[in-house]
């Protein structure tokens, strides 16, 4: 019987994509810099090869800091000094807030039947922010950051420290909820608990890596709990 509810939140309760799309165009008017669909494509397409390579330990978050904005400006063939625009990026994202449609409704459900958890790599500052902007904090019980930790998911060593942190109950009392295949499903398939993949975007399925279960939408989670 699942009694806890580990959670992905970016892209799986709070929109990071709208939010990242809001901070760059606000960031492209004030520099003056053209501004079209283009730029998130380019942003999103190399915002993710470089949260895959710090999940798989390549690079650190510094590193992130130091070169993501300096990739993409690169790749869009603007001059200009990424780091500025990476601080200013993170400002922009930490003051969004958006849902995922049904986030809302869905921590209702979850928290009056489940102690629930968040399990994220994002920044601290950009997710305290963001928590305490759209009260997100009265549904968890804790939040596990990668930041504090020291350990990215889908590390084993990640969810050590939470497993301990929540006082080694039973694995089959406790569930994933993620967005992502090689973070959350991969770190829960490793660490031997049930995940639950909330595929938004119905992309295709892995053939290495198994959810126990699958939603397109936040509210068919109700069915599986």
């Amino acid at each position: 019987m699942k009694k806890i509810v580990l959670i992905d939140l970016d892209n799986t309760i709070i929109d990071f994509n709208e939010c990242a799309r809001h901070s760059i165009i606000g960031i492209f008017e004030d520099l003056g810099f053209h501004y079209d669909e283009n730029v998130f494509t380019t942003f999103i397409t190399e915002n993710v090869k470089i949260w895959k390579k710090l999940e798989l330990g390549e690079i650190d978050k510094p590193y992130l800091r130091a070169n993501r904005w300096n990739i993409i400006l690169e790749k869009l063939g603007i001059n200009y000094d990424g780091t500025i625009i990476e601080e200013r990026f993170e400002n922009g994202v930490a003051m969004g807030a958006y849902p995922v449609e049904g986030a809302y409704e869905l921590l209702e459900y979850l928290h009056k039947k489940y102690d629930v958890y968040v399990v994220s790599n994002g920044f601290r500052y950009v997710q305290e922010s963001r928590i305490k902007i759209g009260n997100y904090g009265k549904y968890f019980k804790n939040i596990f950051l990668s930041e504090d930790i020291g350990i990215q998911k889908p590390d084993t060593r990640f969810f050590d420290y939470c497993y301990e942190s929540i006082g080694f109950p039973p694995k089959d009392e406790l569930i994933l909820i993620g967005d992502s295949l090689s973070a959350d499903i991969k770190g829960g398939n490793n660490y031997g608990i049930e995940t639950i993949w909330f595929n938004k975007n119905a992309d295709p399925e892995s053939d290495t890596i198994k959810p126990t279960y699958t939603v397109n939408k936040l509210k068919d989670i109700e069915k599986i709990l």
